[in-house]
Protein backbone atom coordinates (compact mmCIF):
# COMPACT_ATOMS: atom_id res chain seq x y z
CA UNK A 1 0.00 0.00 0.00
CA UNK A 2 1.56 3.54 -0.68
CA UNK A 3 -0.34 5.19 2.64
CA UNK A 4 1.74 7.41 4.65
CA UNK A 5 2.25 6.22 8.74
CA UNK A 6 -0.32 8.17 10.52
CA UNK A 7 -1.41 8.12 14.13
CA UNK A 8 -3.48 5.41 15.18
CA UNK A 9 -6.65 7.57 15.44
CA UNK A 10 -6.54 8.46 12.03
CA UNK A 11 -6.58 4.41 10.80
CA UNK A 12 -9.16 2.54 9.86
CA UNK A 13 -9.61 -1.64 10.16
CA UNK A 14 -10.37 -2.94 6.68
CA UNK A 15 -10.85 -6.17 6.08
CA UNK A 16 -10.27 -7.65 2.69
CA UNK A 17 -11.36 -10.79 1.48
CA UNK A 18 -8.92 -12.92 -1.03
CA UNK A 19 -11.33 -15.31 -2.25
CA UNK A 20 -9.91 -18.96 -3.08
CA UNK A 21 -6.40 -17.64 -1.61
CA UNK A 22 -3.98 -18.90 1.02
CA UNK A 23 -4.52 -17.99 4.54
CA UNK A 24 -3.09 -14.73 5.83
CA UNK A 25 -0.85 -15.92 8.74
CA UNK A 26 -0.76 -13.17 11.23
CA UNK A 27 2.08 -13.04 14.29
CA UNK A 28 0.62 -12.64 17.81
CA UNK A 29 3.64 -13.43 19.80
CA UNK A 30 6.74 -11.55 18.02
CA UNK A 31 8.72 -12.93 21.20
CA UNK A 32 12.07 -12.26 21.27
CA UNK A 33 13.17 -16.32 21.06
CA UNK A 34 10.50 -18.71 21.66
CA UNK A 35 6.97 -18.90 22.11
CA UNK A 36 4.88 -22.45 22.22
CA UNK A 37 1.75 -24.54 22.99
CA UNK A 38 -0.80 -21.90 22.17
CA UNK A 39 -4.45 -22.43 23.93
CA UNK A 40 -7.58 -20.37 22.01
CA UNK A 41 -10.81 -19.80 23.24
CA UNK A 42 -14.16 -18.14 21.74
CA UNK A 43 -16.29 -16.80 24.73
CA UNK A 44 -20.70 -18.28 23.76
CA UNK A 45 -22.26 -15.14 24.94
CA UNK A 46 -20.23 -13.20 22.22
CA UNK A 47 -19.00 -14.90 19.40
CA UNK A 48 -16.24 -11.82 17.93
CA UNK A 49 -14.10 -12.26 21.62
CA UNK A 50 -11.53 -14.18 21.00
CA UNK A 51 -8.65 -15.24 24.02
CA UNK A 52 -5.21 -17.04 23.02
CA UNK A 53 -2.25 -17.64 25.37
CA UNK A 54 0.62 -19.08 24.89
CA UNK A 55 4.18 -20.16 26.70
CA UNK A 56 6.90 -17.11 26.05
CA UNK A 57 10.36 -16.02 27.29
CA UNK A 58 10.48 -12.83 29.51
CA UNK A 59 13.17 -11.78 31.17
CA UNK A 60 11.61 -11.18 35.09
CA UNK A 61 13.79 -9.99 38.10
CA UNK A 62 17.10 -10.27 35.80
CA UNK A 63 15.72 -13.97 34.89
CA UNK A 64 14.74 -15.35 31.22
CA UNK A 65 11.92 -17.60 32.05
CA UNK A 66 8.72 -18.92 30.44
CA UNK A 67 6.06 -17.27 31.04
CA UNK A 68 2.45 -17.07 30.38
CA UNK A 69 0.84 -14.26 28.06
CA UNK A 70 -2.44 -13.57 26.69
CA UNK A 71 -4.52 -11.36 23.96
CA UNK A 72 -7.67 -10.89 23.13
CA UNK A 73 -9.88 -9.32 20.62
CA UNK A 74 -13.47 -8.65 20.18
CA UNK A 75 -13.91 -8.07 16.95
CA UNK A 76 -13.41 -12.02 15.09
CA UNK A 77 -9.75 -11.52 15.55
CA UNK A 78 -9.26 -8.77 13.57
CA UNK A 79 -7.36 -6.50 15.97
CA UNK A 80 -5.80 -7.72 19.45
CA UNK A 81 -5.35 -5.98 22.86
CA UNK A 82 -1.60 -5.65 24.02
CA UNK A 83 -0.14 -8.59 25.67
CA UNK A 84 -0.29 -9.58 29.27
CA UNK A 85 1.81 -11.63 31.48
CA UNK A 86 0.39 -13.90 34.29
CA UNK A 87 2.37 -14.06 37.45
CA UNK A 88 5.16 -15.79 38.78
CA UNK A 89 3.72 -17.24 42.17
CA UNK A 90 7.48 -17.84 43.93
CA UNK A 91 11.26 -16.69 43.25
CA UNK A 92 12.54 -17.90 40.54
CA UNK A 93 9.90 -19.82 39.13
CA UNK A 94 8.40 -20.86 35.37
CA UNK A 95 5.76 -21.00 34.23
CA UNK A 96 3.62 -23.83 31.20
CA UNK A 97 1.01 -25.72 29.97
CA UNK A 98 -1.65 -23.21 29.68
CA UNK A 99 -5.60 -24.19 28.77
CA UNK A 100 -8.93 -22.14 29.32
CA UNK A 101 -12.52 -22.71 29.24
CA UNK A 102 -15.51 -20.41 29.21
CA UNK A 103 -18.63 -21.30 31.11
CA UNK A 104 -21.71 -21.02 29.87
CA UNK A 105 -22.21 -17.54 31.04
CA UNK A 106 -18.98 -15.64 29.52
CA UNK A 107 -16.33 -16.30 32.37
CA UNK A 108 -13.01 -17.12 31.63
CA UNK A 109 -11.48 -20.01 33.44
CA UNK A 110 -7.31 -19.84 32.36
CA UNK A 111 -5.06 -22.28 34.12
CA UNK A 112 -1.44 -23.15 33.97
CA UNK A 113 1.76 -24.11 35.84
CA UNK A 114 4.11 -22.08 37.88
CA UNK A 115 6.61 -24.17 39.11
CA UNK A 116 10.81 -24.88 40.17
CA UNK A 117 12.35 -28.02 40.07
CA UNK A 118 15.05 -28.69 42.26
CA UNK A 119 14.01 -28.78 44.83
CA UNK A 120 10.53 -28.75 43.17
CA UNK A 121 7.90 -26.93 44.52
CA UNK A 122 4.92 -24.81 42.62
CA UNK A 123 1.63 -26.00 41.25
CA UNK A 124 -1.58 -25.58 38.81
CA UNK A 125 -2.89 -22.12 39.34
CA UNK A 126 -6.34 -21.19 37.63
CA UNK A 127 -7.04 -17.37 37.09
CA UNK A 128 -10.61 -15.99 35.82
CA UNK A 129 -11.19 -12.67 33.90
CA UNK A 130 -14.57 -11.11 33.62
CA UNK A 131 -13.87 -8.83 30.76
CA UNK A 132 -12.95 -11.42 27.93
CA UNK A 133 -9.50 -11.95 29.31
CA UNK A 134 -8.66 -7.66 28.99
CA UNK A 135 -7.63 -8.56 33.62
CA UNK A 136 -7.10 -11.56 35.20
CA UNK A 137 -7.57 -12.05 38.68
CA UNK A 138 -5.33 -13.38 41.69
CA UNK A 139 -4.24 -17.05 41.19
CA UNK A 140 -5.69 -19.68 43.27
CA UNK A 141 -3.65 -22.79 43.28
CA UNK A 142 -5.38 -26.01 42.15
CA UNK A 143 -2.85 -28.60 42.70
CA UNK A 144 0.51 -28.42 44.83
CA UNK A 145 3.35 -29.81 43.81
CA UNK A 146 3.43 -32.60 46.60
CA UNK A 147 -0.33 -33.37 46.61
CA UNK A 148 0.70 -37.27 45.83
CA UNK A 149 4.07 -37.97 47.33
CA UNK A 150 6.82 -38.44 45.18
CA UNK A 151 4.49 -38.17 42.13
CA UNK A 152 4.41 -34.61 41.33
CA UNK A 153 1.29 -34.48 39.84
CA UNK A 154 1.38 -31.40 38.01
CA UNK A 155 2.16 -31.71 34.38
CA UNK A 156 -0.08 -30.71 31.27
CA UNK A 157 -3.14 -29.49 33.28
CA UNK A 158 -5.62 -29.52 31.17
CA UNK A 159 -9.29 -27.31 32.26
CA UNK A 160 -12.84 -27.50 31.35
CA UNK A 161 -16.23 -26.57 31.85
CA UNK A 162 -19.44 -27.63 32.27
CA UNK A 163 -21.96 -25.99 30.06
CA UNK A 164 -24.84 -28.11 31.06
CA UNK A 165 -28.14 -27.39 32.37
CA UNK A 166 -27.71 -30.22 34.88
CA UNK A 167 -26.96 -29.34 38.88
CA UNK A 168 -23.18 -29.80 37.59
CA UNK A 169 -23.29 -26.78 35.63
CA UNK A 170 -20.81 -24.54 36.51
CA UNK A 171 -18.07 -26.97 37.76
CA UNK A 172 -14.49 -26.69 36.72
CA UNK A 173 -12.21 -29.86 35.78
CA UNK A 174 -8.65 -30.16 35.67
CA UNK A 175 -6.92 -33.38 34.71
CA UNK A 176 -3.05 -33.79 35.54
CA UNK A 177 -0.14 -36.04 35.01
CA UNK A 178 3.05 -36.68 36.76
CA UNK A 179 5.98 -34.37 35.57
CA UNK A 180 8.44 -35.50 33.31
CA UNK A 181 11.19 -36.32 35.21
CA UNK A 182 9.20 -38.98 37.25
CA UNK A 183 9.65 -42.41 35.80
CA UNK A 184 6.81 -45.21 35.09
CA UNK A 185 4.64 -46.44 36.80
CA UNK A 186 2.44 -43.41 37.02
CA UNK A 187 -1.28 -42.47 36.90
CA UNK A 188 -3.25 -39.84 35.90
CA UNK A 189 -5.32 -36.94 38.40
CA UNK A 190 -7.99 -35.01 38.54
CA UNK A 191 -9.42 -32.77 40.55
CA UNK A 192 -12.82 -30.33 40.45
CA UNK A 193 -14.40 -27.30 41.99
CA UNK A 194 -17.77 -26.04 42.57
CA UNK A 195 -16.62 -22.40 43.45
CA UNK A 196 -15.67 -20.83 40.52
CA UNK A 197 -12.14 -22.34 40.94
CA UNK A 198 -11.66 -21.03 44.26
CA UNK A 199 -11.42 -24.17 46.34
CA UNK A 200 -10.91 -27.70 44.91
CA UNK A 201 -11.52 -31.36 45.84
CA UNK A 202 -8.91 -33.97 46.73
CA UNK A 203 -6.77 -34.91 44.54
CA UNK A 204 -7.93 -38.67 42.78
CA UNK A 205 -7.23 -41.26 40.08
CA UNK A 206 -9.12 -40.86 36.61
CA UNK A 207 -8.12 -44.70 35.76
CA UNK A 208 -9.49 -47.30 38.47
CA UNK A 209 -10.86 -50.71 38.53
CA UNK A 210 -10.52 -53.21 35.40
CA UNK A 211 -9.03 -50.05 33.50
CA UNK A 212 -5.36 -48.98 35.12
CA UNK A 213 -3.22 -47.28 33.00
CA UNK A 214 -0.56 -49.75 34.16
CA UNK A 215 3.26 -50.17 34.74
CA UNK A 216 4.84 -49.08 31.24
CA UNK A 217 3.33 -45.53 30.61
CA UNK A 218 5.38 -42.48 32.40
CA UNK A 219 3.12 -39.81 30.41
CA UNK A 220 -0.62 -40.95 31.00
CA UNK A 221 -2.59 -37.68 30.16
CA UNK A 222 -5.91 -37.67 30.59
CA UNK A 223 -7.83 -35.24 27.67
CA UNK A 224 -11.10 -34.17 29.64
CA UNK A 225 -14.67 -33.43 28.32
CA UNK A 226 -18.08 -32.52 29.37
CA UNK A 227 -21.32 -33.28 28.00
CA UNK A 228 -24.52 -31.54 27.37
CA UNK A 229 -26.38 -33.35 30.03
CA UNK A 230 -23.51 -33.19 32.57
CA UNK A 231 -21.46 -35.87 32.02
CA UNK A 232 -17.42 -35.47 32.93
CA UNK A 233 -15.28 -37.77 30.41
CA UNK A 234 -11.70 -38.20 29.77
CA UNK A 235 -9.63 -40.16 27.56
CA UNK A 236 -6.34 -41.86 28.07
CA UNK A 237 -3.71 -44.62 27.58
CA UNK A 238 -3.59 -47.89 29.48
CA UNK A 239 -1.57 -51.28 29.43
CA UNK A 240 -2.21 -54.18 31.30
CA UNK A 241 -2.25 -57.51 29.65
CA UNK A 242 -4.59 -58.76 32.04
CA UNK A 243 -7.05 -56.04 31.07
CA UNK A 244 -6.14 -55.93 27.59
CA UNK A 245 -3.41 -57.82 25.59
CA UNK A 246 -3.55 -54.80 23.39
CA UNK A 247 -2.29 -51.14 24.32
CA UNK A 248 -5.43 -49.48 24.19
CA UNK A 249 -7.33 -46.03 24.99
CA UNK A 250 -9.97 -45.79 27.48
CA UNK A 251 -13.01 -43.07 27.79
CA UNK A 252 -14.31 -42.83 31.37
CA UNK A 253 -17.03 -41.14 32.04
CA UNK A 254 -18.79 -39.65 35.48
CA UNK A 255 -22.25 -38.52 36.70
CA UNK A 256 -21.04 -37.49 40.01
CA UNK A 257 -17.44 -35.14 39.86
CA UNK A 258 -15.19 -38.65 39.99
CA UNK A 259 -16.57 -40.29 42.95
CA UNK A 260 -17.40 -43.31 40.61
CA UNK A 261 -16.47 -43.59 36.98
CA UNK A 262 -17.65 -46.24 33.91
CA UNK A 263 -15.49 -47.32 31.73
CA UNK A 264 -15.42 -48.39 27.85
CA UNK A 265 -12.41 -49.01 25.26
CA UNK A 266 -12.10 -46.35 22.53
CA UNK A 267 -9.47 -47.77 20.88
CA UNK A 268 -7.37 -50.89 21.00
CA UNK A 269 -4.21 -51.90 18.90
CA UNK A 270 -0.72 -53.22 18.44
CA UNK A 271 1.85 -49.81 18.77
CA UNK A 272 3.45 -48.77 15.38
CA UNK A 273 7.05 -47.27 15.36
CA UNK A 274 6.75 -43.54 16.10
CA UNK A 275 8.64 -40.72 15.52
CA UNK A 276 9.56 -39.96 18.90
CA UNK A 277 10.59 -35.97 17.43
CA UNK A 278 6.59 -36.41 16.72
CA UNK A 279 4.20 -34.61 19.26
CA UNK A 280 1.91 -37.25 19.96
CA UNK A 281 -0.94 -35.41 21.61
CA UNK A 282 -4.38 -36.90 21.66
CA UNK A 283 -7.69 -34.72 22.24
CA UNK A 284 -11.45 -35.95 22.96
CA UNK A 285 -14.42 -33.18 21.86
CA UNK A 286 -17.60 -33.53 22.92
CA UNK A 287 -20.84 -32.65 20.81
CA UNK A 288 -22.52 -29.20 22.33
CA UNK A 289 -25.88 -29.98 20.74
CA UNK A 290 -26.32 -33.71 21.45
CA UNK A 291 -24.54 -35.83 24.45
CA UNK A 292 -24.51 -38.82 22.55
CA UNK A 293 -21.77 -37.38 20.27
CA UNK A 294 -18.15 -37.49 20.54
CA UNK A 295 -15.05 -38.08 19.16
CA UNK A 296 -10.88 -39.04 19.70
CA UNK A 297 -8.18 -37.62 17.49
CA UNK A 298 -4.73 -38.64 17.79
CA UNK A 299 -1.50 -39.25 15.18
CA UNK A 300 -0.89 -43.10 14.81
CA UNK A 301 1.67 -44.97 11.85
CA UNK A 302 -0.30 -47.99 11.56
CA UNK A 303 -0.47 -47.04 7.70
CA UNK A 304 3.47 -46.57 7.74
CA UNK A 305 3.65 -43.12 8.29
CA UNK A 306 1.99 -40.93 11.15
CA UNK A 307 -1.28 -40.08 10.34
CA UNK A 308 -4.33 -38.19 11.79
CA UNK A 309 -7.00 -40.44 12.68
CA UNK A 310 -10.45 -39.96 14.44
CA UNK A 311 -12.89 -42.17 16.14
CA UNK A 312 -16.31 -41.06 16.64
CA UNK A 313 -19.32 -42.38 19.19
CA UNK A 314 -23.20 -41.65 18.29
CA UNK A 315 -23.86 -43.62 21.75
CA UNK A 316 -22.35 -41.17 24.84
CA UNK A 317 -19.19 -43.67 23.97
CA UNK A 318 -21.03 -46.97 24.92
CA UNK A 319 -19.40 -48.01 21.61
CA UNK A 320 -16.62 -46.47 19.31
CA UNK A 321 -16.76 -46.44 15.27
CA UNK A 322 -13.19 -47.87 13.55
CA UNK A 323 -10.39 -45.22 12.79
CA UNK A 324 -11.02 -42.58 9.91
CA UNK A 325 -7.71 -41.29 8.19
CA UNK A 326 -8.30 -37.41 8.20
CA UNK A 327 -5.20 -36.39 6.31
CA UNK A 328 -6.06 -37.39 2.44
CA UNK A 329 -2.52 -37.41 1.14
CA UNK A 330 -0.86 -40.29 0.00
CA UNK A 331 -0.89 -43.27 2.61
CA UNK A 332 2.85 -44.74 3.46
CA UNK A 333 4.27 -41.88 1.42
CA UNK A 334 6.57 -41.05 4.66
CA UNK A 335 4.93 -37.49 5.12
CA UNK A 336 4.33 -37.44 9.03
CA UNK A 337 1.20 -35.78 10.43
CA UNK A 338 1.31 -34.40 14.42
CA UNK A 339 0.07 -31.88 16.55
CA UNK A 340 -3.55 -32.34 15.85
CA UNK A 341 -6.40 -30.36 17.49
CA UNK A 342 -10.32 -29.96 16.55
CA UNK A 343 -13.37 -28.02 17.87
CA UNK A 344 -16.99 -28.65 17.26
CA UNK A 345 -18.89 -25.64 15.94
CA UNK A 346 -22.03 -24.38 17.87
CA UNK A 347 -24.18 -26.52 14.87
CA UNK A 348 -21.80 -29.93 15.96
CA UNK A 349 -20.08 -29.64 12.69
CA UNK A 350 -16.40 -30.55 13.20
CA UNK A 351 -12.84 -28.28 12.33
CA UNK A 352 -9.67 -30.77 12.87
CA UNK A 353 -6.26 -28.85 12.48
CA UNK A 354 -2.79 -30.54 12.65
CA UNK A 355 0.90 -29.91 11.34
CA UNK A 356 1.60 -31.89 7.93
CA UNK A 357 5.15 -32.51 6.11
CA UNK A 358 3.30 -33.70 2.63
CA UNK A 359 4.99 -30.47 1.00
CA UNK A 360 8.32 -31.76 2.24
CA UNK A 361 11.15 -32.51 -0.26
CA UNK A 362 11.87 -36.23 1.57
CA UNK A 363 10.34 -38.10 4.26
CA UNK A 364 10.77 -38.44 7.69
CA UNK A 365 11.07 -35.81 10.70
CA UNK A 366 14.49 -34.11 10.18
CA UNK A 367 15.22 -31.26 7.81
CA UNK A 368 11.97 -31.32 6.18
CA UNK A 369 9.46 -28.03 6.14
CA UNK A 370 6.19 -28.28 7.16
CA UNK A 371 2.46 -26.61 6.80
CA UNK A 372 -0.39 -26.54 8.74
CA UNK A 373 -4.16 -27.78 7.07
CA UNK A 374 -7.46 -28.55 8.08
CA UNK A 375 -10.57 -30.36 7.51
CA UNK A 376 -14.16 -30.54 8.17
CA UNK A 377 -17.26 -33.19 8.90
CA UNK A 378 -21.14 -33.02 9.04
CA UNK A 379 -21.45 -36.14 10.17
CA UNK A 380 -19.54 -36.42 13.26
CA UNK A 381 -16.32 -37.67 12.29
CA UNK A 382 -17.79 -40.26 9.67
CA UNK A 383 -16.18 -38.41 6.61
CA UNK A 384 -13.86 -35.70 6.26
CA UNK A 385 -13.58 -32.77 3.62
CA UNK A 386 -10.65 -32.09 1.05
CA UNK A 387 -7.56 -30.86 2.78
CA UNK A 388 -7.04 -27.10 2.81
CA UNK A 389 -3.98 -25.01 3.89
CA UNK A 390 -3.56 -22.94 6.71
CA UNK A 391 -0.12 -21.69 6.48
CA UNK A 392 0.61 -19.51 3.52
CA UNK A 393 3.64 -20.79 3.31
CA UNK A 394 5.94 -24.17 3.77
CA UNK A 395 8.01 -23.27 6.94
CA UNK A 396 12.04 -25.11 6.75
CA UNK A 397 13.08 -27.16 9.56
CA UNK A 398 14.53 -25.91 12.59
CA UNK A 399 15.99 -28.23 15.52
CA UNK A 400 13.84 -26.05 18.12
CA UNK A 401 10.84 -28.08 16.78
CA UNK A 402 12.55 -31.36 18.39
CA UNK A 403 12.16 -29.09 22.06
CA UNK A 404 9.49 -29.16 24.64
CA UNK A 405 6.80 -26.89 24.32
CA UNK A 406 5.71 -27.16 20.81
CA UNK A 407 3.23 -29.85 21.71
CA UNK A 408 -0.48 -28.30 20.53
CA UNK A 409 -1.76 -26.24 18.17
CA UNK A 410 -5.27 -24.74 18.87
CA UNK A 411 -8.35 -23.85 16.79
CA UNK A 412 -12.41 -22.51 17.45
CA UNK A 413 -15.07 -23.28 14.76
CA UNK A 414 -17.73 -20.45 15.02
CA UNK A 415 -20.82 -20.68 12.23
CA UNK A 416 -18.17 -21.21 9.22
CA UNK A 417 -14.99 -19.22 10.69
CA UNK A 418 -12.20 -21.48 11.98
CA UNK A 419 -9.54 -19.28 13.93
CA UNK A 420 -6.52 -21.00 14.98
CA UNK A 421 -3.25 -20.38 16.05
CA UNK A 422 0.06 -22.41 16.29
CA UNK A 423 3.79 -22.07 16.76
CA UNK A 424 5.94 -22.07 13.80
CA UNK A 425 9.64 -21.07 13.26
CA UNK A 426 9.34 -19.37 9.85
CA UNK A 427 11.00 -16.17 11.28
CA UNK A 428 13.98 -18.25 12.79
CA UNK A 429 12.73 -18.30 15.98
CA UNK A 430 9.31 -20.21 17.49
CA UNK A 431 6.56 -17.41 17.18
CA UNK A 432 2.83 -18.15 17.35
CA UNK A 433 0.48 -17.34 14.21
CA UNK A 434 -3.22 -16.73 14.09
CA UNK A 435 -5.07 -18.00 10.89
CA UNK A 436 -9.05 -16.70 10.14
CA UNK A 437 -10.59 -18.78 7.78
CA UNK A 438 -13.97 -19.25 5.75
CA UNK A 439 -13.40 -23.32 6.25
CA UNK A 440 -16.41 -24.07 3.94
CA UNK A 441 -14.88 -21.65 0.87
CA UNK A 442 -11.59 -21.68 2.04
CA UNK A 443 -11.46 -17.97 2.21
CA UNK A 444 -8.94 -15.74 3.79
CA UNK A 445 -10.15 -12.79 5.92
CA UNK A 446 -6.75 -10.61 6.31
CA UNK A 447 -5.87 -7.03 7.93
CA UNK A 448 -5.49 -4.21 5.75
CA UNK A 449 -4.18 -0.45 7.44
CA UNK A 450 -5.79 2.21 5.35
CA UNK A 451 -5.79 5.78 6.60
CA UNK A 452 -9.30 7.52 6.45
CA UNK A 453 -8.39 9.83 4.11
CA UNK A 454 -7.33 7.73 1.77
CA UNK A 455 -9.96 4.93 1.68
CA UNK A 456 -11.83 4.32 -1.46
CA UNK A 457 -15.23 3.30 0.72
CA UNK A 458 -16.52 5.57 3.64
CA UNK A 459 -19.76 4.86 5.83
CA UNK A 460 -21.91 6.90 7.74
CA UNK A 461 -22.94 7.53 10.34
CA UNK A 462 -21.46 4.28 12.04
CA UNK A 463 -22.89 3.00 14.18
CA UNK A 464 -26.47 3.56 12.92
CA UNK A 465 -29.96 2.10 13.13
CA UNK A 466 -31.59 2.74 9.67
CA UNK A 467 -29.82 3.72 6.60
CA UNK A 468 -26.21 4.48 6.19
CA UNK A 469 -24.46 5.98 2.97
CA UNK A 470 -21.83 4.21 1.32
CA UNK A 471 -19.16 6.51 -0.62
CA UNK A 472 -16.97 5.51 -3.39
CA UNK A 473 -14.24 6.27 -5.35
CA UNK A 474 -15.66 7.52 -8.77
CA UNK A 475 -13.96 4.45 -10.36
CA UNK A 476 -16.33 2.23 -8.27
CA UNK A 477 -19.52 3.65 -9.94
CA UNK A 478 -21.15 0.75 -11.65
CA UNK A 479 -19.39 -2.13 -9.28
CA UNK A 480 -21.12 -4.95 -7.16
CA UNK A 481 -20.99 -3.78 -3.18
CA UNK A 482 -21.23 -7.10 -0.90
CA UNK A 483 -22.65 -7.35 2.33
CA UNK A 484 -20.80 -9.53 4.42
CA UNK A 485 -21.95 -11.11 8.14
CA UNK A 486 -19.60 -11.26 10.75
CA UNK A 487 -18.63 -14.81 9.96
CA UNK A 488 -17.74 -13.68 6.44
CA UNK A 489 -21.13 -15.14 5.21
CA UNK A 490 -22.32 -13.24 2.02
CA UNK A 491 -25.52 -11.82 2.46
CA UNK A 492 -26.54 -9.32 -0.14
CA UNK A 493 -25.28 -7.68 -3.07
CA UNK A 494 -26.68 -4.47 -4.74
CA UNK A 495 -25.19 -2.22 -7.72
CA UNK A 496 -23.23 1.19 -6.70
CA UNK A 497 -24.80 3.74 -9.16
CA UNK A 498 -23.49 6.60 -7.97
CA UNK A 499 -20.61 8.04 -5.55
CA UNK A 500 -23.14 8.25 -2.27
CA UNK A 501 -25.38 5.10 -2.05
CA UNK A 502 -28.07 4.77 0.56
CA UNK A 503 -28.55 1.59 2.12
CA UNK A 504 -31.36 0.66 4.65
CA UNK A 505 -29.89 -1.50 7.24
CA UNK A 506 -33.39 -1.61 9.82
CA UNK A 507 -33.88 -5.18 8.95
CA UNK A 508 -30.16 -6.21 9.88
CA UNK A 509 -29.57 -8.18 13.40
CA UNK A 510 -27.68 -5.57 15.60
CA UNK A 511 -23.69 -6.15 15.60
CA UNK A 512 -20.82 -5.94 13.76
CA UNK A 513 -20.93 -6.21 9.63
CA UNK A 514 -19.01 -5.63 6.17
CA UNK A 515 -19.54 -3.86 2.79
CA UNK A 516 -16.92 -5.15 0.15
CA UNK A 517 -16.06 -3.63 -3.39
CA UNK A 518 -13.31 -4.42 -5.41
CA UNK A 519 -11.62 -1.87 -7.78
CA UNK A 520 -8.60 -2.66 -10.09
CA UNK A 521 -8.50 -6.43 -9.07
CA UNK A 522 -8.04 -4.98 -5.13
CA UNK A 523 -11.13 -6.21 -2.73
CA UNK A 524 -12.09 -3.05 -0.03
CA UNK A 525 -14.04 -3.42 2.60
CA UNK A 526 -15.21 -1.54 5.85
CA UNK A 527 -16.68 -2.80 9.26
CA UNK A 528 -19.77 -1.10 10.39
CA UNK A 529 -21.98 -1.49 13.37
CA UNK A 530 -25.77 -2.24 13.32
CA UNK A 531 -26.79 -0.88 16.78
Amino acid sequence: MRNKLMPLSFLLILVFQQINSQTNNTNLSNGIAFDGEPYLTINPVNNQNLVVAWMGLKLTNGLLRIAIKTRSSFDGGKSWSTTNSLPHLGNGYGSADVSMAYNKNGLLYLCYIDWKEAPDSGGIYVVRSTDGGLTWDTPSKAFDMYDVANKRPIDRPWLVVDKSNTSNTGNVYITSKPAPWIAAPNRNYFKFSTDQGHSWSAIANVDGGTHLVGDFIAQPMATPATTRNGIFCAVYPSYVISQNVLPAYYLATSKNNGQTFNYTTVIASMPAVLDTNCKNGYLLLTSPIDSNKMIFFLPNAASGDEDILAIHSNDGGLSWSSSIRVNDDAIANGKLQDMVWASYNENGKLAVTWRDRRNAAGVGFWHEGYDFYYSTSSDNGQTFTTNKKLSNQTIAFDSILTANGNDFMSCVYSGDTLNTVWGDSRSGKMNIYYAKTIAGSNTNIGLTLLEEMDSKIKIFPNPSQGNITVEIAPTMIGNEIYLFDANGNKVRSFRASQKLNQLDIALLSPGVWYLSIKDNMQDYSLKFIKE
